[in-house]
């Protein structure tokens, strides 16, 4: 995973963690607006959400605490940040998107793109969430790609960031995540063309 703040600290936040069934989740936050206050939101919700998922609690239900906990925070002010949680099942190869106000994700296969969208609001903004997930079969070779909307948003003119998915369809093959998350946060910076960027985060996993 690679972060480019936009000023200061970064308001995105990211963190791959092991669960008790020997699942691996990967969590990205967005948190609002930039600075220290959106840092402040986005790592609330990465460390709860992973110290929740670590002792075993079910996701649906590690969200909704989540959410409850942003909201009490919140004290009448605007307090809430994306949930971006992607878990890879070791034992049956699948894996499951949960999405709370997150940008798209990607899983790249020879060359082919998937798009993994889900439209929801971000956890802390209202009491009640309806939680849904998108699940995919994975196979050897396949590139999950995690990114805050900073990154999809880059190009003005190219909002569904079709740029993005042009270039992970020719850049994926033999090169390692970290690389791979390097080469899409300069990828979007430059799209910035000057403009003042957002926070640029990507996560990139490797099936093997």
């Amino acid at each position: 995973m690679v972060s480019a703040a936009a000023a200061g600290a970064s308001g995105d936040a990211a963190v791959t963690c092991g669960l008790p069934d020997g699942s691996l989740a990967f969590i990205l936050s967005d948190g609002m607006g930039k600075g220290m206050k959106a840092a402040a939101e986005s790592r609330a919700v990465i460390a709860k959400l992973r110290k929740l998922l670590k002792v075993g609690m079910p996701v649906a239900k590690a969200i909704k605490s989540v959410n409850k906990y942003m909201i009490e925070q919140s004290k009448g002010e605007e307090i809430f940040a994306t949930v971006d949680l992607t878990i890879i099942d070791k034992k049956n190869g699948k894996a499951k998107f949960y999405k709370m106000g997150a940008a798209t994700s990607f899983l790249v296969r020879e060359g082919g793109v998937k798009r993994i969208e889900q439209p929801a609001l971000p956890v802390g903004m209202i009491p009640r969430l309806k939680l849904t997930h998108v699940s995919a079969k994975l196979m050897p070779g396949d590139v999950i790609i995690m990114v805050s909307d900073g990154i999809t948003e880059a190009d003005r003119d190219d909002l569904s960031a079709g740029w993005l998915e042009a270039y992970l369809a020719a850049n994926t093959i033999n090169v390692g995540p970290r690389i791979l998350a390097e080469e899409i946060v300069t990828a979007a910076q430059l799209r910035y063309k000057g403009r003042e960027a957002d926070d640029l985060t990507a996560v990139v996993a490797i099936i093997e």
